[in-house]
């Protein structure tokens, strides 16, 4: 039994077992899979795989030993601990901490509590601006930050159990400028200052000023009074010094405006304040930010416009969940415009759980069969895309059916099942192969994180294309069958007109004013401004396209990511203000930002740069991959290292750093140590075989080892030398050398720039490269690795973006030509397609994105949905009657406007409804459908049509063909049925519960039964025995609700088109009419004859 006829006659068994596996894994994946944890946002988004990702990973092993596998000494690992137990720094800092723990006040008489300069950058600190964008810098803005700060933040309940606590057991005063303000002027507290003290204050930063910009004035300057530092401070006036204040003000309070050198303000102007709390930046401040929240915009006279509590990711999980409300909203819009564009809620509750059960199908391939465990918070945005897939499918999958069920030759309802999968269904595999197609491309990025959301983004719309051509069918079938005819659905058949009727009745209405407007945009107003200004639409837009080429790849040109800040909230939000905004307008943070450290020089010999973890899972980094050939003791490699740290000294990129230097090439300190005499006279100690090395002749292998093992331990006890798993050196396995690190400084500092650091990178490794070919077989698998995370994520980006575009572009194309089979029109449909994905990316460059990892995801997928209408058009224009271009074009857009209209409308409504969401990749992704939709929309309808309209392809030109199967067959072919598509106000009555058919349909189209074949009815002249009746014959349509169940075969039934080749068919047009009534009043005479004897049988029985 076919899978038509299960369908058709059985439609609630595909309903049952569809439900029955989405039950099942629906119960699977609830209860054997851990739900997914989104408490780390920054997890995936290394590059795996890569040349410098392996050796980045491979770094990362040996540094951080993950399974224990290493030691610093050849004799195990109890010997280290108990090194390590004799090495743990005891001297705890006196100086600031007392014994009880708690911070210790300055000994002077500030109020204020001291601690070191570094640990300002630790503490919760919110930024305070004017409401009215004035100066901060007034005795009434002060005192309401402080007044915000004692009864806003310091009442709240979580605050004295995490506050710093001086030595009286208070909590330590706020870092602000009101309270510096309070000591310098003498008051207890900072609600007590005036306009005098303000004055005061702010003479002194004046006269100070100067000090602070020209870098005289430093930090802790009044106690550099001993050391090569105490000329520094020593002519600055004591007021300027005096318990750093003034330097505190200027450093960490105030923004980076206040008081230049430049600037004209005979009054200090402050437009931006922080104040640092005393509480550490760390996860117990969730509440006390939460509570902050509440009531920051009921602020008077200042607003808090920043805040960095050191919770952005932690809270991100939770802002993830929160906004899954606007996820819920879109599809609530989404739902109602189904729903009155088909008239009907059964249909359209039943492809919202087609939705649903998608997500869940492809989450349960996802974690249970292929066994990713890593499920990225990106895989998310996945539910927008399904559900405008889904929308979509919908809508041509009903109204194909519905075109089905108007053919004048429907036959049974089996035959329409079969006709709406012939033809909805390849519809419908081009959208969703499109689209997976370049989900799945993007697999092919190194990136865990993009690797993932294609996976599962691709997975979930292959599962959707599935369930739409199983449940969505049944759906629809059950719906005709057995719904129309219940009185509480259908308002029609209702008896009792209450609230319920009027209530239902809306969609009805709804449907029907827009099929009216419909009906006049899509055949009267679109076709005449596209045709009319074909060669305007095709100029204009082609010139938007090139310009967006120019703004891609020449100006402002698509830019890599400049910061290692992730953002992961909007940009208004107070977190990403602080990190993106704010950073760079005080001083302390842009001096850390600024002052960022050299790049390091590291080669690694004994570890293969090899990454053997599951690239899906970023938490599994592998193990270590040992270099079993690698031996460092022998003469000639000991020889070579020591030449080979003489070289990198010699280089152009190696920095010069003063002091000793014992674990960067720990072969020359150890040489060093071991060309003393064998023989200590002094102490009596003989030092054999460690003793007596010359250059020329190191220590044998045996040897090496045994002095290593002394040397060893005695270098982790020397003082001021770090030695442990973060330094330079040896690394032992199983009493065996098996990794040698060999570290300097290089005099490149590190940088965003991608272009900087490639430089760099590039001449350092083929310098490495080249060395390394001169170094014996035992050592010739060095490489060289250095901080190059944030590169190595650029380069991807850069690489493989691309890459993926090119492949995803290629897929298109081949869809598109094997779709129409004809090279212009292919040709044209790709053009189209690149204008819109130029255009697109032109938007978004202009709106200030980058080419992070969302965009790169974004880029990739817009190809897939940017091909979906202009491939409908073109299949639409292909099919149309071979008249003139113009009637083509007018034809194709009447035909499919309305359905690409809705299509890009509920997929713009989705995008749109995500765009008050707090976290940024629902709001990207939502601008990103937006512009997708928009600007396909645009170029399909008018730039492409415009095409079709000037340069379309007519009489079969550059048109191929599919081999015939038939070619040596002698049958006679099946002549194509040219019937005419015709729906009547009775079709559109009695089958509007779930989509209407409005006069735009009724156009010659290509029928969708392509193999037609007559059917033969006997009849009672042998003459005509073989020819069946085609009447112009149309009866009056009833009114709505006349019928009170609808009927498949109660269609309108249209004269065929003429077709000179098809002899049959004009031989039935050559009728008269008098014969077809005669053969009619004999075949209704000989039924009621029938029907009288049986009647007389009954009553005779």
């Amino acid at each position: 039994m076919s899978y038509v006829r299960v369908l058709a006659h059985y439609p609630y068994v595909v309903l049952l077992a569809v439900f029955v596996v989405v039950a099942t894994c629906l119960v699977l994946s609830t209860t054997v899979i851990q739900l997914p944890d989104f408490g780390d946002p920054m997890a995936g988004f290394e590059p795996r795989g890569t040349d410098l990702g392996e050796r980045l990973t491979a770094y990362h092993n040996v540094m951080y030993n993950p399974n224990s596998k290493l030691s610093l000494l050849p004799f195990g690992a109890d010997f280290e601990d108990q090194i390590e137990d004799e090495l743990m720094d005891n001297d705890n800092d006196t100086e600031l901490w007392d014994e009880q723990g708690y911070v210790k006040r300055s000994t002077k008489r500030t109020p204020l509590c001291n601690l070191p300069d570094k640990d300002y950058r630790g503490l919760a600190r919110i930024v305070f601006e004017s409401k009215d964008g004035g100066n901060l810098f007034s005795a009434d803005k002060i005192r309401h930050m402080c007044r915000v700060e004692e009864e806003r933040i310091h009442t709240h309940p979580t605050y004295p159990g995490m506050c710093l606590r001086a030595n009286d057991d208070n909590c330590c005063r706020s870092w602000s400028l009101g309270n510096y303000i309070a000591f310098l002027t003498g008051h207890e507290n900072c609600s007590e200052i005036q306009d005098e003290d303000v004055s005061k204050v702010g003479r002194l930063l004046q006269s100070c000023a100067a000090f602070y910009q020209n870098y005289t004035l430093k930090h802790n300057c009044d106690t550099l009074n001993r050391g090569p530092e105490r000329y520094i401070c020593r002519n600055m006036p004591k007021k300027c010094m005096r318990l750093n204040t003034v330097y505190d003000i200027f450093h960490y309070i105030a923004d980076v405006e206040f008081l230049q050198a430049n600037s004209k303000v005979t009054w200090p102007m402050l437009r931006l304040a922080v104040t640092f709390l005393p509480v550490y930046a760390k996860e117990n401040t969730v509440e006390l930010y939460k509570h902050m929240e509440e009531w920051t915009e009921s602020l008077e006279e200042v607003q808090i416009v920043g805040v960095n509590f050191g919770i952005k990711y932690l809270l991100f999980s939770e802002y993830l969940m929160s906004d899954t409300i606007w996820l819920i909203s879109a599809g609530g819009v989404i739902f109602l415009v189904i729903w009155m564009y088909c008239a009907s809620l059964f249909i359209t509750i039943m492809t919202f759980l087609m939705m649903f059960w998608s997500l869940e199908l492809a989450y349960f391939l996802y974690m249970l069969v292929f066994e990713i465990k890593f499920f990225p918070y990106m895989n998310l945005v996945t539910v927008i895309i399904v559900i405008a897939i889904g929308a979509d499918d919908v809508f041509i999958y009903s109204k194909v059916w519905h075109l089905a069920k108007s053919e004048p030759n429907n036959g049974t309802l089996e035959k329409i099942v079969s006709n709406t999968l012939k033809h909805a269904t390849l519809s419908m595999f081009v959208t969703s192969f499109t689209t997976a197609a370049a989900l799945f491309t993007t697999t092919i990025s190194s990136i865990t994180a993009i690797k993932c959301f294609s996976i599962y983004a691709g997975l979930t719309v292959v599962c959707n294309f599935v369930l739409v051509v199983t449940w969505l069918p049944a759906s629809i079938i059950i719906h005709d069958k057995w719904c129309n005819c219940e009185a509480w659905y259908n308002p029609e058949f209702l008896t009792n007109k209450g609230i319920c009727y009027y209530l239902c009745l809306i969609p009805y209405k709804i449907h029907d004013q827009f099929s009216n407007w419909s009906r006049t945009l899509f055949e009267k107003v679109i076709p005449f401004i596209l045709i009319k200004l074909r060669i305007l639409w095709i100029v204009l837009l082609g010139g938007i396209g090139i310009g967006g080429i120019v703004v891609i790849f020449f100006y402002p040109k698509l830019k890599l990511p400049s910061s290692e800040k992730f953002q992961v909230f909007s940009s208004d939000h107070l977190f990403e203000h602080y990190d993106f905004v704010l950073n760079s307008k005080f001083w302390f943070e842009k001096e850390h930002t600024e002052h960022r450290s050299l790049l390091p020089l590291t080669f690694m010999w004994g570890v293969l740069p090899a990454d053997n973890g599951n690239s899906l899972d970023p938490f599994d980094k592998g193990d270590l991959k040992f270099d079993y050939s690698f031996d460092p003791l022998t003469t000639n490699a000991q020889k070579w290292f020591l030449n080979f740290c003489k070289k990198i000294r010699q280089t152009d990129f190696y920095f010069d750093m003063p002091g000793f230097q014992f674990t960067n090439c720990m072969f020359e300190d150890f040489q060093a140590l071991m060309k003393r005499p064998c023989m200590d006279y002094m102490q009596g100690i003989d030092h054999s075989p460690c003793c007596n090395a010359t250059d020329s002749q190191p220590l044998s292998s045996a040897s090496m080892l045994q002095c290593l093992t002394e040397y060893i331990p005695a270098l982790m006890t020397t003082p001021g030398v770090r030695y442990n798993f973060y330094t330079p050196g040896l690394r032992f396995y199983n009493g065996r050398i098996c990794a040698f690190i060999i570290q300097f400084l290089s005099n490149e500092s590190f940088s965003f720039a991608y272009d900087r650091i490639n430089v760099f990178y590039k001449k350092v490794n083929n310098w490495v490269i080249q060395e390394i070919q001169t170094a014996p077989p035992e050592i010739k698998n060095g490489w060289f690795v250095s901080d190059f995370e944030f590169y190595n994520l650029q380069n991807s980006l850069l690489k493989e973006t691309p890459l993926a575009f090119g492949v995803s572009l290629a897929v298109v194309s081949v869809v598109a030509f094997l779709t129409t089979l004809n090279l212009l029109i292919s040709f044209l449909a790709i053009l189209s397609i690149a204008f819109v994905m130029f255009t697109t990316v032109a938007v978004l460059v202009l709106l200030d994105w980058d080419l992070n990892i969302l965009e790169s995801v974004v880029i990739t997928v817009a190809i897939g949905m940017s091909i979906d209408y202009t491939l409908h058009y073109g299949v639409s224009y292909q099919l149309c009657p071979d008249f003139d271009r113009k009637t083509r074009v007018s034809t194709s857009v009447a035909r499919l406007g309305n359905v690409i209209s809705m299509a890009a409308l509920t997929t713009f409504l989705a995008g749109a409804m995500m765009m008050p969401s707090t976290v940024l990749v629902y709001q990207k992704f939502g601008i990103f459908l937006m512009l997708i939709i928009s600007i396909s929309w645009t170029y399909s309808t008018f730039f492409f049509q415009g095409l079709l309209c000037v340069c379309g392809p007519t009489k079969g030109f550059t048109q191929l063909h599919w081999p015939s199967s038939e070619c040596c067959s002698n049958s006679v072919p099946d002549r194509r049925d040219k019937t005419r598509y015709s729906t009547s106000e009775s079709t559109m009555s009695t089958s509007s519960s779930y989509h209407h058919t409005t006069s735009s349909e009724s156009h010659e189209m290509e029928p969708l039964t392509d193999e037609y074949r007559h059917r033969y009815h006997s009849r009672s002249r042998p003459s005509y025995s073989r020819t069946i009746i085609s009447t112009e014959y149309s009866p009056e349509p009833p009114r709505r609700g006349s019928h009170v169940r609808f009927s498949i075969d109660s269609v309108d039934k249209s004269v065929s088109v003429f077709d000179p080749e098809d002899e049959f068919a004009h031989a039935q047009r050559c009728r008269s009419r008098a014969e077809s009534e005669v053969f009619l009043e004999d075949d209704e005479m000989e039924s009621q004859t029938n029907d009288t004897n049986d009647k007389q049988k009954d009553s005779g029985s």
